[in-house]
């Protein structure tokens, strides 16, 4: 019998472990269904009850503002910029709100109230607003334990952003924490940072989150391929790049293919996408990054994926970026 290939055990995961895996993933957090009393398990592993038999803290009716994203699938929003951080129960406040690259800032979630706050340290938010549109940053994936927040309490992430090299081709790393989070590939304009939750007397259907607005004084960032593509060619109209991230299974494993197209958006929906976003996704960076360097319609770009599908594109996908429009595609090492 044959020894599975990395590919096949991937798969295997993705089809029969998806319960393991789906806590390490940016997915919802699910309730557990029980008829039991609600009961909170903290880090240490103590359980103890909900508070159920509390009332939900007093919160203002207008705590919103155009300094802080909407935060979809929240019953309210707490913008610092619109409250008076003194006289609600539970607020993210900054130690500043205009940010250099390289100087740590603070946000600390405070809780107010007499009730303890249910939510996820690991689970911060970034989001940066572009022409009054906000978009979702980082991260990317973070694990998922509850991490109380007991009432009078407060927890602070120290927050560094890094100026980096981003335009020499350095790839931006994920960022995962709870505490000191340092965070590359930003450039100049306005964010927010926030985080979500609710009290022990409510349920996650009833989440809030908090968030602050900050000016980050740097600069707009340059997109450029990043250095793993080491080799380009013309196919015909067709510009093919090879990079040298991930390895083969064996001798006979071939490179799976990313493709993107520039496209007549007249008649073709499309996700809008900022530069932020695009460094973080490597190889739609390269591909875009190559298709305006050499002014190519269609980029191939050829490397040995790590994911089932590769590159994790099941279908076709569309991305307005920059005024132009485009369709990315995969195709698996070997097919046709």
């Amino acid at each position: 019998m044959e020894q599975p290939s990395r590919r096949q055990v991937i798969s295997a995961l993705y089809t029969g472990g998806g319960a393991l895996l789906a806590g390490c993933t940016a997915g919802p957090k699910e309730p557990n269904d029980t008829n039991e009393t609600d009961t909170t398990t903290t880090g240490d592993g103590e359980t103890t009850p909900s508070g159920s038999n509390q009332s939900i803290p007093d919160l203002p009716e207008d705590t919103t503002s155009n300094a802080c994203p909407p935060f979809d699938g929240t019953e309210q929003v707490i913008c610092y910029e619109a409250v008076d951080p003194g006289e609600v129960p539970i607020v993210l406040v900054p130690d500043a709100q205009s940010v250099q690259p390289d100087q740590p800032s603070e946000f600390t979630l405070r809780n107010q109230s007499e009730q303890r706050f249910e939510t996820n340290f690991y689970h911060w938010q970034l989001y940066k607003r572009v022409d009054g549109d906000w978009y979702y940053i980082a991260p990317r994936s973070w694990p998922e334990p509850l991490t109380p927040l007991e009432a009078g309490e407060e927890h602070t992430w120290t927050v560094t952003v890094e100026a980096g090299r981003i335009s020499d081709g350095d790839h931006v790393k994920r960022v995962e924490g709870m505490e000191s989070l340092t965070i590359a590939g930003l450039g100049g304009g306005h964010y927010a940072f926030g985080t979500d939750g609710w009290f022990a007397a409510s349920s996650h259907e009833e989440s809030i989150a908090l968030a602050s607005g900050f000016e980050l004084n740097a600069d707009p960032l340059q997109l450029v391929p990043t250095e793993a593509v080491t080799e380009t060619e013309w196919d015909g109209e067709t510009l093919v790049a090879r990079s040298t991230r991930g390895e083969p299974d064996g001798e006979t494993d071939q490179r799976d293919t990313y493709i993107l197209e520039r496209i007549d958006g007249s008649t073709t929906d499309a996700e809008q996408i900022i530069i932020e976003q695009v460094v973080r996704s490597e190889q739609l960076r390269d591909a875009i990054a190559l298709s305006k360097k050499h002014d190519a319609s269609r980029v191939r770009l050829e490397e040995f994926s790590r994911s089932i599908p590769p590159f994790r594109l099941q279908d076709a996908h569309t991305y307005a970026f920059q005024g132009d429009r485009y369709r990315v595609t995969a195709i698996e090492g070997g097919s046709s």
